[in-house]
């Protein structure tokens, strides 16, 4: 019986989350740890009609203090195309790309599989009644969601504070839900 490939997916959005993981991609996926991305800022760019708000990215920055924490998942191959859907890949929302991470508690560096917005975020989309000061904003209900995701994988406290400091839109009250079209 051949062995399934697996690879390491680096999620530092809402897909930190096991719920949203197991839920959307796979529900035997497993969590591997965290880890940080040296050298990358987290950014806000295309608006997002779903999440009522900008989505997160990844960029190189010319600050080597940068960094960008996440949540490593082992992903089989088999279900990349679930996850490849869940993050619009087909839709050009975002792209995948390969990066080095370093894994927590190790001294080890690890090659990971993530996403960042296809768009680099230069401008959102934005929509004639969003007011200009709430460009590059995720919604409240987005940002929620990435706290909790990062809470549960036990990314540091340092880091946690810095996300609940990320300024919202305001929008995203609703039920808390947001439908997932899986095909």
């Amino acid at each position: 019986m051949a062995r399934k490939k697996k690879y390491l997916y680096f999620a530092y959005c809402v897909n930190m989350l096991s719920s949203r993981m197991e839920c959307c991609v796979d529900k035997n996926i497993v969590r591997k740890g965290h880890a940080k991305l040296d050298g990358y800022k987290l950014l806000f760019g295309s608006y997002n009609e779903e999440w009522e708000g900008c989505l997160p990215t990844i960029a190189k920055s010319c600050c080597s203090d940068d960094v960008v924490w996440g949540v490593l998942w082992e992903v089989d191959e088999s279900v990349k195309p679930r996850l490849d859907r869940l993050q619009g890949v087909g839709n050009k929302i975002y792209e995948q790309c390969e990066v080095e991470v370093n894994v927590f508690k190790s001294s080890s560096a690890a090659r990971a599989m993530t996403y960042r917005l296809a768009k680099r975020p230069l401008s959102p989309i934005l929509y004639r009644d969003l007011h200009p000061r709430l460009r590059y904003r995720p919604s409240k209900l987005y940002l929620e969601e990435m706290v909790k995701g990062a809470a549960e994988s036990g990314l540091p406290t340092f880091y946690l504070k810095k996300l609940k400091n990320i300024a919202h839109n305001g929008y995203g009250k609703g039920t808390g839900e947001i439908s997932v079209a899986i095909l």
